[in-house]
């Protein structure tokens, strides 16, 4: 066994030697997160609420823990980093056994250990890369030096597909800008998108003197105003923390990114909504609970919370109306899918048996979420022909 931050050897095969030890037949795969950042002894935030987080949201998470903190619901005591070559093997082991559909991060406290991320993920690549970049906790305390802020800027920034800074963060990352309004935040949005990352998500919960709890997403193309309204409560440790895991979640699901972003919205302001009276530790800032979904409380009024994700959406489309609008079969699909279709009804004049829908959304869509294909007949319907298929998407 070696001792703490010592580096072991491992094999340049050693992913395909391991996977060899199981069989595929009968395997089925469920979407896997790698969060790497630190641990919150009160258990709020870090890694404890990114595990917490995914096993809501029903996927699996790894971690890699970057620093350990000493901190409850009165505040950060102390904050303890592990050293970057033990960083780094925790990084390879994980990142050389699993097949992590997204990384996202947390708190890097040191340039030493965002290097270590960077080198091992230039090893093994993943398929997407959620950066939260915490740097002052949601009581305030001090968790990244400014010695790490260029090193974000100029080599983590530029291949993440999202940042999800607070507004104090991207004030940071840009060098001091005031950030008061909902423009600035907009401005500031814009300037991050310029340092490289696909999709900027700038958070206005600590915008002040506004009603609504308001963030800015911005694709580079397109500014999108996410608004709800702020719950009155004591219990919101770990909001970020959460947030930016939720977003991982849901894009290890096959979600595109707005979709994952407002279900992650959501997600949290129905977690705070409904521990807004709960009371966990005696300090100022108490932690939510992760798992409100679950629970049952036939005489509380949370347990009727409306969800939108238990909705599914029937998107139904046909041959002649697809004629008309110049649209072929396969782009009809393609921005049903797109929509958040689950269930798509596909009418034709003659049912088509030699076209592939199966073999359509495994090539263009490999990701893991159900949709269910009606296939029908339009002059076939009253003597009951029709087939159906499901596939991943």
């Amino acid at each position: 066994m070696n001792s703490l931050g010592g580096i072991r050897s491992w094999p340049a095969n050693w992913r395909s030697t391991t996977a060899s030890m199981t069989t595929t037949e009968s395997v089925r795969k469920i979407p896997q997160v790698l969060t790497v950042a630190g641990s919150d002894s009160g258990a709020g935030a870090g890694i404890q609420a990114d595990l917490k987080v995914c096993a809501a949201r029903g996927v699996y998470c790894a971690s890699v823990i970057t620093a350990v903190t000493a901190q409850n619901t009165r505040g950060v005591q102390s904050v303890h980093l592990l050293p970057p070559e033990f960083v780094s093997e925790q990084l390879k082991s994980v990142l050389s056994d699993f097949d992590f559909d997204v990384v996202k991060t947390g708190m890097l406290p040191s340039t030493e250990i965002v290097e270590v991320l960077l080198q091992n993920l230039s090893d093994f690549p993943v398929r997407a890369l959620v950066v939260d970049p915490v740097m002052v906790s949601t009581s305030g305390h001090v968790l990244a030096g400014s010695s790490i802020l260029s090193i974000f800027r100029e080599r983590l920034l530029p291949i993440a597909d999202i940042i999800t800074p607070n507004v104090k963060e991207a004030s940071a990352l840009l060098g001091g800008f005031r950030i008061e309004t909902v423009a600035d935040m907009r401005s500031a949005a814009k300037s991050l998108h310029e340092m490289g990352p696909r999709f900027v998500l700038v958070k206005g919960g600590d915008l002040p003197d506004s009603s609504d709890s308001v963030d800015v997403y911005f694709d580079g193309k397109e500014f999108h105003e996410l608004r709800s309204p702020r719950i009155a409560t004591r219990n919101t440790h770990g909001t970020g923390c959460t947030l930016a895991s939720c977003i991982a979640a849901e894009l290890a699901k096959g979600s595109s990114m707005l979709s994952a972003v407002k279900v992650a919205k959501r997600f949290v302001d129905n977690a705070l909504d409904y521990s807004k009276d709960i009371a966990i530790g005696s300090g100022m800032q108490g932690p939510f609970d992760h798992f409100f979904g679950l629970k049952k409380d036939p005489q509380s009024s949370r347990c009727s919370i409306f969800n939108p994700d238990d909705l599914f959406l029937y998107a139904v489309t046909d041959s002649r109306m697809n004629k008309k609008w110049n649209r072929s079969i396969v782009d009809a699909v393609k921005a049903a899918i797109e929509g958040g279709a689950t269930i798509i009804q596909l009418r034709f004049d003659h049912v088509c048996c030699n076209w592939s829908f199966n073999s359509f959304v495994s090539l263009s869509y490999g990701s893991p979420k159900d949709i269910s294909v009606l296939l029908q007949g339009e002059r076939s319907r009253n003597t009951g022909v029709s087939r159906r298929s499901k596939s991943m998407h």
